[in-house]
């Protein structure tokens, strides 16, 4: 799996009305996956992108990434491609800053940082675990609402750990999309 291969992955948004999908390249530029944007169509023109998967190949999933409805908090669960579950996330409360926690297989993580300008850390117990920061994708993009992220993980990850990491960003990136939709 070359996406697990991977400390720098670079993610480059493609959007419309009813799809925010992504390529995911590498630190050379070169595409090695891809995200889809799932649902219905009618329940994403409403409700926007609700569930996301990441494909490391054709017909090869290997994250879904899914916007549980919930009233209050943001809630996701992240599981791997077969759906077995991997994480799950919850947005908390802050002034400033939006902070985020994961809990993964026991251990909990932070995501600390600012959904405006996309620049976040993924911290846990044994510290940075990876950086995301957005990136200038020139301004067409900009003024069509599409981004570039890239995120840098720390070396020695688990798939699993990767996984997660990986799924969390798309997360930060419906978290950025539900609040500019409000």
């Amino acid at each position: 799996m070359t996406i697990f291969a991977q400390d720098l992955l670079v993610f480059q948004q493609t959007k419309n009305i009813s799809r925010n999908d992504f390529a995911i390249m590498d630190g050379a530029g070169g595409q090695i996956a891809h995200v889809e944007t799932g649902g219905s169509a009618l329940g994403r023109m409403f409700a926007g992108a609700r569930q996301l998967t990441v494909f490391d190949g054709p017909d090869n999933p290997v994250i879904q990434v899914k916007d549980t409805m919930t009233m209050g908090r943001d809630r996701f669960e992240i599981s791997d491609g077969q759906g077995a579950p991997l994480a799950s996330l919850v947005k908390r409360v802050t002034f400033f800053k939006t902070r985020v926690t994961m809990s993964m297989q026991g251990e909990e993580l932070d995501l600390l940082g600012s959904v405006w300008d996309f620049d976040f850390q993924i911290t846990g117990p044994g510290g940075v675990l990876g950086t995301v920061t957005r990136e200038w994708s020139g301004m067409g993009n900009a003024l069509m609402g599409k981004s570039t992220y890239a995120l840098k993980l720390a070396e020695n990850l688990t798939t699993q750990q990767r996984q997660a990491i990986i799924g969390s960003v798309l997360a930060l990136d419906l978290i950025r999309e539900k609040r500019q939709r409000s």
